[in-house]
């Protein structure tokens, strides 16, 4: 085990020359992150639980002879404990990601709990214009926008775009021009064919770059052009045209409602986290900029207007250099959660462009206490419901 896994893993209990049950029982019941190792250091199983004493003695328990069990027998192999608490369930994915992709480089990502998130991508250096799908946020040259939680939901929306912006729906023939195919797209009139140079790239172009400012900023100003020209399509009796255009601004009035306030540039992709503390009255601290994640302290709710200004004023403007695949994944595990904003299990508060700590924090508390009180109002109305079942 190198430096930075025993950082991550700062606290051991060595199992050697102990009894072990009394040497397990001395284990806090605290949520964490742990790994078994021998004698030779060896990594042997690396997990998560709730309850770090109850997990680790159930594991190394001696399995009932009687009792047919596939699980692999450790107690005899095992010789200590590392372990870190964790604040909360995101906290322990975040760290349990950090340590698989040192102690498993191979199959690290078959061993985590979150998958891919998907986006945008647009890259204007390239020769021809061009939006796609991708997982590979911060890893490729250009920008991003997203994310959508499936790939299939990504290319979804492109193909949507393609649609409301007559954009080749066979790109690779596109980047082909002059020398590509066209295809029944160009019959219909539907493309002007950039791709066998029947038209010229540069309007194409400016199609895409009209789709991509569609995907950052939102649909409200293409509707408003697109309704204008359907009702003066139905004025002149282009039914057809009048009714492709329809179905288009049905699909945008679509992503107006349920896919723009889900998804962000990366420009925007600056975000404070606050979770709410595995038992405890106290709000765990994250900082995600651009990829790059900070886990600040766990403050408790009393101490929140003393303590939150100070640490976010520090770690606002401490410059975090992360690898670009490090911040990929981090941003795949951000996405995850980022799509449970407004739920009751964490407070997600988007930093604006110059915004000082103090506005930052109060927005931030703002939105805790409002987590709280429905945590609390959710609470009290189960306890409700227990009590008449009880009567």
């Amino acid at each position: 085990m190198n430096a930075a896994n025993l950082a991550l893993l700062a606290e051991s209990l060595d199992l050697g020359g102990v009894a072990m049950p009394e040497a397990l029982a001395s284990l806090p019941g605290v949520p964490a992150v742990y790994l078994l190792v021998d004698a030779e250091k060896t990594p042997i199983q690396l997990a998560t639980t709730q309850h770090l004493r109850r997990a680790v003695t159930s594991r190394l328990s001696r399995p009932d002879a009687s009792t047919p069990s596939k699980r692999a027998e450790l107690s005899g192999i095992v010789a200590s404990v590392r372990w870190r608490p964790v604040t909360c369930v995101f906290e322990a994915a975040w760290v349990y990601y950090r340590l698989a992709r040192e102690l498993h480089p191979t199959d690290y990502l078959d061993r985590i709990a979150f998958g891919p998130a998907w986006f945008l991508h647009a890259d204007w250096s390239r020769p021809v214009a061009e939006i796609r799908v991708t997982d590979r946020i911060w890893r490729t040259p250009g920008e991003f926008v997203g994310p959508w939680p499936t790939q299939r939901a990504a290319q979804q929306a492109l193909e949507g775009l393609w649609d409301l912006f007559d954009l080749c729906r066979e790109p690779e023939q596109v980047r082909r021009a002059p020398a590509g195919q066209r295809c029944a797209y160009a019959d219909m009139g539907r493309c002007d064919a950039p791709c066998d140079g029947t038209a010229p790239l540069v309007p194409y172009t400016d199609r895409v770059r009209q789709a991509w400012k569609l995907a950052v900023d939102g649909p409200d100003a293409w509707l408003l052009d697109a309704d204008a020209r359907m009702r003066a399509a139905a004025a002149a009796q282009q039914y057809e045209r009048a009714a492709l255009l329809k179905k288009q601004i049905e699909f945008a009035r679509k992503w107006a409602v349920a896919t723009a306030p889900g998804v962000l540039h990366d420009s925007a992709m600056q975000f404070v986290l606050a979770f709410p503390v595995t038992r405890r009255r106290a709000w765990a601290m994250f900082l995600f900029r651009f990829g790059g994640l900070e886990a600040g302290p766990a403050i408790a709710n009393r101490r929140l207007t003393q303590e939150l200004e100070p640490w976010l004023r520090t770690a606002t403007t401490r410059t975090l250099v992360e690898a670009d695949e490090i911040r990929m994944h981090q941003t795949w595990l951000f996405s995850r959660w980022l799509a449970r904003r407004g739920s009751d299990a964490c407070v997600f508060v988007q930093i604006q462009p110059g915004e000082d700590a103090a506005s930052l924090a109060g927005r931030v508390q703002v939105e805790a206490r409002a987590l709280d009180e429905r945590r609390a109002k959710d609470a009290s109305s189960t306890n409700g419901v227990v009590a008449e079942q009880a009567e």
